[in-house]
């Protein structure tokens, strides 16, 4: 029989956000104990095991399963990597792993989307710019507002989930694995702050392969990359006009361009000035103002604008039980779990088809392997 490999149990003991003590008083060991554990210096009982097993819903055979593909550290790409919390980037990794190892399942079972994300060089910020630019045009997107960034992130070969358990401080992290992956934290963020969330993973998947990320040059990069892809400059420049009058901003105009673009107000302030739409002055003033109206996190408007849904997963395990006789009871079986970590795992919610996207399921991209 193979050994008990140790990183597993780390791996599940932090999807849980648990710490060694919290464990070991669940199982009857010690902190000290389960840390041998982990990293490979203690044998474990068959009792520890199957308690082990037990609290953390998983199969026993979870702790014997060698990951060939685990996910390094080039390939997690956090927001703010250097200010956030260690224990946060581990908890929102483990939660990336366990996605990761379900996707790995659907593969096995469905046709999903090629990957279709093309490397970019990101040395300037004009090459950001046509990075972004082709990548509308390899989907036809054209040249105005995007009606649903979540299914074109989808449609490119990745996947798109809302995940449990992020830390606050964490709008979204993404893992450029084999199938590439982008968790969106499912504390009820803005849909301007998800899309752009969204947009800025794609900027790290096309600039940054291979390049541990989270420092202020690779952000901006993603941040550039975002703000080109939502905001093509050919066209949102000349929009840019409606939010001044006079020589200040018009904040009824910069309303009217958010609700049309789908980003915040922030954001649009920013690629105008970005794009010398709008002076420094201009920008300043208008950073300020959203803090005096309390919108610094929130703007009013959001309201407006609907959460868009990811669907590959929900709709690949609706597939798979529908037209294949696959329950997600069978699922869990795969990724060696019980059925209660997988909806654990699992958000699920209908979309329908709108705007200049199409959903990739009703337009029959997806078949049963």
């Amino acid at each position: 029989m193979s050994d008990f490999i140790g990183p597993n149990l780390r791996l599940i003991r932090l999807f849980y956000d648990l710490s060694l003590t919290e464990l070991g008083e669940r199982v009857g060991v010690s902190k000290q104990f389960l840390s041998r554990v982990e990293t490979g210096a203690e044998t474990v009982a068959a009792q520890l095991e199957n308690s082990l097993a037990e609290k953390l819903n998983v199969l026993p055979e979870f702790f014997y399963h060698l990951d060939p593909n685990p996910i390094a550290d080039e390939q997690c790409h956090f927001r703010r990597q250097l200010t956030t919390k260690v224990v946060l980037r581990q908890v929102a990794r483990a939660r990336g792993e366990m996605l990761k190892r379900l996707v790995g399942v659907l593969d096995e079972h469905v046709e999903l989307p090629n990957y279709q994300v093309g490397e970019a060089d990101p040395e300037s910020p004009e090459m950001i710019e046509r990075a972004a630019e082709k990548f509308r045009s390899l989907f036809g997107l054209g040249l105005g507002p995007l009606s649903n960034v979540t299914r074109i992130a989808e449609n490119a070969g990745a996947v798109v989930m809302k995940v449990h358990g992020l830390a606050s401080e964490i709008d979204a992290v993404s893992f450029a694995t084999k199938r590439p992956l982008i968790a969106l934290n499912s504390l009820g963020r803005s849909a301007c702050r998800e899309r752009f969330g969204i947009a800025h993973e794609l900027g790290h998947f096309s600039l940054h392969i291979g390049v541990l990320t989270g420092d202020r040059v690779t952000e901006t990069q993603a941040n550039r990359f975002a703000s080109a892809f939502l905001m093509p400059r050919s066209t949102f420049a000349t929009e840019c006009r409606m939010a001044i009058r006079g020589t200040r901003l018009n904040w009824p105009g910069l309303s009217e361009m958010k609700l049309r673009w789908g980003v915040s107000k922030a954001a649009v302030i920013f690629r105008g000035r970005q794009l010398g739409m709008f002076s420094d002055d201009q920008a300043r003033a208008g950073y300020i103002g959203l803090n005096r109206h309390g919108e610094a996190v929130q703007e009013s408007e959001d309201h407006l604008i609907a959460n868009e849904e990811p669907e590959v997963i929900t709709e690949s395990l609706k597939v798979m039980k529908d037209h294949f006789g696959v329950p997600q009871s069978a699922v869990a079986r795969e990724m060696r779990v019980q059925p209660s970590l997988l909806q654990t795992l699992l958000m699920s919610s209908d979309s329908e088809k709108t705007g200049n996207v199409v959903n990739l399921f009703n337009a029959g991209r997806m078949s049963c392997s």
